[in-house]
Protein backbone atom coordinates (compact mmCIF):
# COMPACT_ATOMS: atom_id res chain seq x y z
CA UNK A 1 0.00 0.00 0.00
CA UNK A 2 1.77 3.09 -0.84
CA UNK A 3 1.10 6.90 0.14
CA UNK A 4 -1.04 8.04 -2.93
CA UNK A 5 -3.64 4.72 -2.60
CA UNK A 6 -7.41 5.91 -1.58
CA UNK A 7 -7.39 4.31 2.06
CA UNK A 8 -4.73 7.58 2.94
CA UNK A 9 -7.81 10.09 2.28
CA UNK A 10 -6.89 12.21 5.39
CA UNK A 11 -2.98 14.17 5.82
CA UNK A 12 -1.92 14.02 9.25
CA UNK A 13 -0.31 16.63 10.75
CA UNK A 14 2.42 17.20 13.85
CA UNK A 15 4.30 19.86 14.50
CA UNK A 16 8.42 19.76 15.02
CA UNK A 17 10.24 22.20 17.47
CA UNK A 18 13.63 21.99 16.83
CA UNK A 19 14.91 24.31 19.67
CA UNK A 20 13.26 21.91 22.27
CA UNK A 21 14.01 19.02 20.44
CA UNK A 22 9.97 17.87 20.72
CA UNK A 23 7.42 16.36 18.20
CA UNK A 24 3.95 17.06 19.05
CA UNK A 25 1.73 14.06 17.92
CA UNK A 26 -2.30 15.49 18.00
CA UNK A 27 -4.87 13.02 18.88
CA UNK A 28 -6.09 12.94 15.04
CA UNK A 29 -2.42 11.26 14.37
CA UNK A 30 -3.06 9.28 17.43
CA UNK A 31 -6.40 8.27 15.91
CA UNK A 32 -5.22 7.47 12.48
CA UNK A 33 -2.79 5.09 14.55
CA UNK A 34 -5.50 2.85 16.15
CA UNK A 35 -4.74 5.49 19.40
CA UNK A 36 -1.14 2.83 20.28
CA UNK A 37 -0.14 2.72 23.92
CA UNK A 38 3.57 3.27 22.43
CA UNK A 39 5.10 5.12 19.10
CA UNK A 40 8.17 4.72 17.68
CA UNK A 41 10.29 7.02 15.52
CA UNK A 42 12.06 6.45 12.43
CA UNK A 43 13.08 8.72 9.30
CA UNK A 44 14.44 8.01 6.01
CA UNK A 45 17.26 10.14 5.10
CA UNK A 46 16.88 8.97 1.15
CA UNK A 47 13.03 10.24 1.08
CA UNK A 48 13.65 12.89 3.64
CA UNK A 49 10.68 11.38 5.86
CA UNK A 50 9.58 11.46 9.44
CA UNK A 51 7.99 8.07 10.23
CA UNK A 52 5.79 7.68 13.41
CA UNK A 53 5.10 3.73 13.80
CA UNK A 54 1.99 2.37 16.35
CA UNK A 55 2.84 -0.28 18.48
CA UNK A 56 0.93 -2.11 21.58
CA UNK A 57 3.60 -3.62 23.39
CA UNK A 58 6.85 -1.72 24.91
CA UNK A 59 10.12 -3.16 22.79
CA UNK A 60 13.20 -1.31 22.00
CA UNK A 61 12.97 2.49 21.16
CA UNK A 62 9.31 2.70 21.97
CA UNK A 63 7.93 5.68 23.41
CA UNK A 64 4.90 5.49 25.97
CA UNK A 65 1.81 7.72 24.32
CA UNK A 66 1.46 10.30 27.28
CA UNK A 67 -1.43 12.64 26.31
CA UNK A 68 -1.73 15.85 27.43
CA UNK A 69 -5.11 17.56 27.95
CA UNK A 70 -6.32 14.46 26.43
CA UNK A 71 -5.50 16.01 22.87
CA UNK A 72 -1.94 15.88 22.01
CA UNK A 73 1.01 14.01 23.27
CA UNK A 74 5.14 15.04 23.39
CA UNK A 75 8.18 13.12 22.06
CA UNK A 76 11.32 14.64 23.44
CA UNK A 77 14.90 13.22 21.44
CA UNK A 78 18.02 15.85 21.14
CA UNK A 79 19.47 12.70 19.04
CA UNK A 80 16.44 12.19 16.75
CA UNK A 81 16.23 15.94 16.11
CA UNK A 82 19.52 16.49 15.68
CA UNK A 83 19.69 13.31 12.71
CA UNK A 84 15.83 15.06 11.47
CA UNK A 85 18.12 18.45 11.12
CA UNK A 86 20.98 16.52 9.09
CA UNK A 87 18.73 15.34 5.99
CA UNK A 88 16.56 18.20 5.99
CA UNK A 89 17.44 21.88 4.91
CA UNK A 90 13.95 22.68 5.82
CA UNK A 91 14.56 22.39 9.48
CA UNK A 92 16.67 25.03 11.01
CA UNK A 93 17.48 25.79 14.90
CA UNK A 94 14.96 27.52 16.69
CA UNK A 95 11.68 27.06 14.63
CA UNK A 96 8.70 25.13 14.53
CA UNK A 97 7.44 23.59 11.37
CA UNK A 98 4.48 21.54 10.56
CA UNK A 99 4.78 18.53 8.80
CA UNK A 100 1.69 17.21 6.70
CA UNK A 101 1.62 12.98 6.52
CA UNK A 102 -0.36 10.07 5.37
CA UNK A 103 -1.43 6.90 6.75
CA UNK A 104 0.05 3.20 5.78
CA UNK A 105 -3.09 1.29 7.69
CA UNK A 106 -0.76 -2.19 6.47
CA UNK A 107 2.10 -1.18 8.52
CA UNK A 108 0.46 1.26 11.24
CA UNK A 109 2.66 4.09 10.13
CA UNK A 110 2.07 7.44 9.24
CA UNK A 111 4.55 9.43 6.80
CA UNK A 112 5.55 12.96 7.05
CA UNK A 113 7.78 14.41 4.24
CA UNK A 114 10.74 17.01 5.85
CA UNK A 115 10.81 18.24 2.63
CA UNK A 116 7.47 20.29 2.85
CA UNK A 117 7.95 21.65 6.06
CA UNK A 118 5.98 24.42 7.09
CA UNK A 119 7.50 27.25 9.50
CA UNK A 120 4.32 28.17 11.37
CA UNK A 121 5.79 29.57 14.84
CA UNK A 122 8.58 31.25 16.47
CA UNK A 123 9.57 29.20 19.16
CA UNK A 124 9.63 31.88 21.64
CA UNK A 125 5.98 32.33 20.79
CA UNK A 126 5.05 29.28 22.66
CA UNK A 127 5.46 28.07 25.99
CA UNK A 128 6.28 24.30 27.12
Amino acid sequence: MGLNDSDNEKTLTILVNTKYSRITVHKSTLNALGLPAFIQLGYNSNKKRLMLFGANNQSQNTIRVVLKHNSFCYIHSRSFMAGLMSVSKALKKEGTYLLKGEMDKQLSAAYFSLDNAERVLESTDRGN
